[in-house]
């Protein structure tokens, strides 16, 4: 491996290290999750007004939801159509990512403990609220299976554009990158809103999925083949 990447590898990993701890750090032991969800729960009503809000339910967790899982079955596709091009690697990151980034999240919460916010006693709900971090309360009725963020996957999959060019054209790598993180959050936005999700829940997944991206990119060497001849800098 050229040193070029295997310094990225490492500069990766300390950056994903340093997140997770920060992240564990944020929300661990206080009730910060709860504060920045309580803004948007109806406490005369008792209900979450976005929960089932036409342009939260239907147009962003509905049809929005169904675009990007065209998009992901689309670049499957072109992963497949590009096998024996020059950038396959690259493409085949793009690929597998659309189908492992959600998987990942799907298995993670499944083993999941932690309940939704409409399910939070705090907000009228039955389960009591616990961080990843905090021991499980005894005596919880059910697994709330709702961490990380489900939802948030639909998009933040699409992180791995953002080596799909790397490090030739940086300016696209950048560019893929925000458009991903912002796409990702406003999802994650929309969710704590109709308190399907907390801010950590969203978090945490972008984290996860960018982890996936990064090793798949190690795993597929990707890093073999550059899209152009242009040297990193």
């Amino acid at each position: 491996m050229p040193p070029f990447w295997r310094g990225f590898y490492l500069r990766q990993c300390l950056l994903l290290a340093a997140c997770a701890l920060g992240l564990a750090l944020l929300f661990h032991g206080n009730a910060l999750d709860l504060r920045l969800s309580d803004p948007w729960f109806d406490r005369t009503s008792g209900i979450w007004p976005a929960r089932k809000a036409w342009w939260a339910a239907k147009l962003v967790h509905g049809w929005l939801r169904y675009v990007f899982i065209l998009g992901a079955l689309a670049c499957v596709i072109v992963t497949w159509r590009r096998r024996r091009t020059a950038n396959a690697l690259r493409w085949r990151l793009v690929g597998a990512s659309a189908l492992l980034v959600p998987l990942g999240v799907t298995l993670w919460k499944r083993t999941s403990p932690m309940h939704c916010p409409w399910d939070i006693s705090n907000y009228g709900g039955f389960a009591p609220y616990f961080d990843l971090f905090s021991a499980t309360p005894p005596g919880l009725i059910d697994y709330g299976h709702c961490f990380p963020a489900g939802f948030v996957s639909v998009s933040s999959w699409t992180l791995a554009f953002a080596l799909l060019r790397y490090p030739e054209d940086r300016r696209f790598s950048g560019l893929a990158l925000a458009g991903a993180l912002l796409t990702s959050l406003f999802f994650g936005f929309v969710q704590i809103q109709r308190g399907a999700h907390f801010l950590s829940h969203v978090l945490w997944t972008i984290w996860l999925s960018w982890t996936t991206v990064v090793l798949l990119h190690a795993l597929l060497g990707a890093w073999r083949e550059p899209v152009t001849t242009a040297r990193p800098e």
